[in-house]
């Protein structure tokens, strides 16, 4: 039965990352959580689901603009994506895709540094020093920045797939990102 520990735990920390992410500004507290909870399954594998939404409601007073800026940025990648192909043609799409690319790309590799970074400290860490260490970690390592939107991109699946996303698709993601950028130094 002890076998079956580790998969329980990326169940239940799954299933408290999607109560709070259906709240929508607990979305990056939960997506910090479940990172929290999975990167240190020793201490919290036997209470992942609890664990995991204590963290959630403590984080919640620091990262609930974080998550309404990720979702502002999700909808902007989606009317992007949704203009572009409306309006555009030919090599004017592909400039504009280009031109919009970079700065997504960037964002989305400081909101995956900021998750693992929040992750590794102190529950009550403010905002301004977890987002400082997660700017030198993407300026110390500079390869893994650019690659982490590359790592996101090749777990969609784990979201995208409704069977996959109900068994550990919020649990499984951020284990393998964080696991992706390595240990945080503080």
């Amino acid at each position: 039965m002890r076998a079956l520990t580790v998969p329980a735990a990326f169940f239940a920390t799954n299933w408290a990352a999607i109560l709070l992410i259906l709240t929508v500004i607990g979305t990056v507290p939960a997506l910090v959580a479940a990172t929290r909870t999975t990167m240190d399954l020793r201490s919290h594998a036997d209470r992942a689901f609890r664990e995991t939404l204590r963290a959630s409601t403590v984080l919640l007073r620091r990262d609930w603009a974080l998550s309404l800026a990720l979702w502002a940025l999700l909808l902007l990648i989606a009317a992007n994506a949704l203009i572009l192909t409306d309006l555009a043609t030919g090599g004017t799409r592909v400039f504009l895709v280009g031109i919009s690319l970079p700065p997504t790309w960037l964002a989305v590799s400081a909101l995956s540094a900021y998750v693992v970074t929040a992750a590794s400290k102190d529950l009550t860490a403010s905002s301004g020093e977890v987002t400082g260490t997660a700017l030198t970690l993407m300026m110390r390592r500079p390869v893994r920045a650019l690659l982490a939107p590359a790592t996101i991109i090749t777990v969609v699946p784990l979201w995208a797939l409704a069977p996959l996303t109900i068994a550990f698709g919020f649990s499984l993601p951020p284990f393998l990102v964080a696991r992706f950028w390595g240990p945080v130094d503080s």
